[in-house]
Parts: structure tokens; C-alpha cells; sequence
């Protein structure tokens, strides 16, 4: 990183480069590059791939992750978004959803607060409410059963 900072600056870059022509493989593999690099703009990047909502062999799991790791405050909004539109498909597990609690309890702003409260609301699917829950340490102040939520 020292000796070549600007390999380090050029990294978000080269993972525009690559979404533009949708070689999500090497965007995956730079933005993991990234995420160990601290490289700047990562965040951005990333938000505006998961914005563009492609779904054609992208894996946000892992941007989501990687958004939540490197505590890309400004992505809250985006990483809520991506869990409310692949709720059906997320289903049964959650992989997708229980990354994105994860990622939003990294970045752990007033917002990424508000949208893991919002997810413990009736409205969404009892393993989602569970996991929002249990990363806001309110699952029992909820008066959540997790057997019951789990199912």
C-alpha cells in the first residue's frame, strides 16, 4: 500500500469498470481487494452496483458484507433497500437479509438503528424480526420467543 497508493486509489475504479460490463466476478474479487485496502470510494461503488439492483449472477451478499465491514455509513438506505426487494427470493433462510442485520449492526448509525428497528416489526418474516432483534439486543424487551421466531 505504501510503496503503490495508487493501485490503492485506482481499486474502486477498476470495480466500476467491471460492473460496466457486468463481470461481477471481478468486481466481487476487487471489492474484497478493497474492503482489506481500505481503498476510498469503496462505499460509493459498491452503493451505486447494489442501487442499480442487477441481479444477474451478482452477488450482494458478499457487497452487502463488505459495505458492513469497511462501516459504509452513507449505504444504511441502500443496504435497507436490498433486503426489502429480495425478501421473496431471500426466503426461506435469510442468507441475503441476516448479512445485511449484520452489516447494518456494523455501521451501527441513528439510521442503520432505525431500519434494524424497522425489521422487527410485524410486517417482516418472524427470522428476519429475530435477527434485527437480537443484533439491537431487544429481542427479550420485545418479548420474543426464538423458537417461535425461527420457524
Amino acid at each position: 500500500m505504501a510503496e503503490f497508493p495508487e493501485t490503492v486509489r485506482s481499486i474502486s475504479g477498476w470495480i466500476r469498470d467491471a460492473a460496466a460490463v457486468r463481470d461481477w466476478r471481478r468486481v466481487e474479487r476487487f471489492a474484497n481487494l478493497a474492503a482489506v485496502l481500505n481503498a476510498p470510494g469503496l462505499g460509493e461503488v459498491l452503493q451505486l452496483i447494489l442501487d442499480a439492483d442487477v441481479r444477474d449472477g451478482l452477488n450482494e451478499e458478499d457487497l452487502v458484507d463488505i459495505l458492513g465491514e469497511v462501516r459504509a455509513v452513507a449505504a444504511a438506505g441502500t443496504i435497507f433497500q436490498v433486503v426489502k426487494r429480495s425478501l421473496e427470493s431471500d426466503a426461506p433462510a435469510y442468507w441475503l437479509s441476516q448479512k445485511a442485520i449484520g452489516a447494518l449492526g456494523d455501521i451501527d448509525t441513528e439510521e442503520a438503528r432505525r431500519y434494524l428497528r424497522e425489521m422487527t416489526t410485524e410486517s417482516w418474516p418472524n427470522p428476519i424480526r429475530w435477527h434485527a432483534a437480537v443484533d439491537l439486543c431487544i429481542e427479550d424487551e420485545l418479548g420474543f420467543d426464538e423458537d417461535s421466531m425461527l420457524e
